[in-house]
């Protein structure tokens, strides 16, 4: 066990951090590891981009498309 607990305080980095998941409750386990990745993931402050393209005209050419179709289709 000293040799386990050795590797990680000497592998586990701010950056890379390691995490003892004790897995004998699967409910338990799903959660703890669920928490790590919403908090490692909000931590990076990701934003989605701006599209560049133009979703309204899009949409609009879309339902046009759609209307279209079902006249064909009557």
């Amino acid at each position: 066990m000293e040799a386990l607990q050795d590797v990680f305080a000497k592998t586990s980095k701010e950056h890379a951090p390691w995490y003892i998941i004790p897995s004998n409750h699967k409910w338990f386990r799903n959660l703890a590891v669920s928490q790590i990745m919403a908090d490692t993931m909000e931590a990076l402050g990701m934003s989605f981009p701006k599209p560049t393209v133009d979703l309204a005209d899009i949409r609009r050419k879309y339902h046009v498309a759609v209307e279209e179709e079902h006249e064909h289709e009557t």
